[in-house]
C-alpha cells in the first residue's frame, strides 16, 4: 500500500507542478505582451483602445458665438489661408500650435489622442460658430485649450479659414 500512495503522490504532484509551471508561464508572456506591445495585445483579449464610448450630444454654443460667422471671401482668399497655416503650424505665435494634435494634415497626431480628425467630411460641416467657439473657449473633457487670449478674432477666423482646406 504504501509504494502505491508514494507513487501516487509523485504523479499527482509532479503533474501539478507541470501545470503550474505552464500557467506562471503562460501568465508572464501576456503581462509581457501587454506592457510591451498593448496595441496588439488589447484586441486579442476584447479590449481596444479606440473602443467607442457612447456619444454625448454636442454642448448649445452660447448665445455670444451662436451668429459667428467667417468674412465673406476668406475661405478661398490666398492671404488670410496663409495667414492661417502660420497659425495652425504654431510659426506665427508659440502660444498656439494646432499642428501639434491635429496633425500638420488635420489627421491627429500621437499626442492629439482623441482630438477630430479635420480631414474628415464631417468635421467640416460643423458651422462656423461652432469653430470659432471651440477655438475660442477650448473644448470641455478634452486637452483642447481656448485661445481667445492668444490669438484675436481676425486670427481665429484665419485659423479656421485655413482648418477647413483639409475637408476639400
Amino acid at each position: 500500500m504504501r509504494i502505491q500512495s508514494t507513487f501516487f503522490r509523485e504523479v499527482v504532484l509532479g503533474t501539478s507542478l507541470q501545470i503550474l509551471r505552464r500557467g506562471i508561464t503562460l501568465m508572464i508572456v501576456v503581462m509581457t505582451m501587454v506592457m510591451f506591445y498593448p496595441v496588439e495585445a488589447f484586441p486579442l483579449f476584447g479590449f481596444s483602445e479606440d473602443e467607442k464610448k457612447p456619444k454625448e450630444s454636442a454642448p448649445a454654443i452660447p448665445p455670444e458665438y451662436k451668429d459667428k460667422q467667417m468674412p465673406k471671401g476668406w475661405r478661398t482668399d490666398p492671404n488670410v489661408l496663409a495667414a492661417g497655416k502660420a497659425i495652425y503650424e504654431g510659426t506665427e505665435n508659440s502660444d498656439v500650435n494646432c499642428a501639434g494634435c491635429h496633425g500638420i494634415d488635420g489627421k491627429p497626431t500621437r499626442k492629439g489622442k482623441g482630438a477630430p480628425e479635420l480631414s474628415n467630411p464631417q468635421e467640416a460641416q460643423k458651422s462656423d460658430a461652432q469653430w470659432f467657439w471651440e477655438i475660442s473657449e477650448g473644448k470641455r473633457r478634452t486637452k483642447m485649450r481656448g485661445h481667445a487670449k492668444h490669438l484675436t478674432e481676425e486670427q481665429r477666423w484665419q485659423v479656421i479659414a485655413y482648418m477647413r482646406t483639409f475637408a476639400q
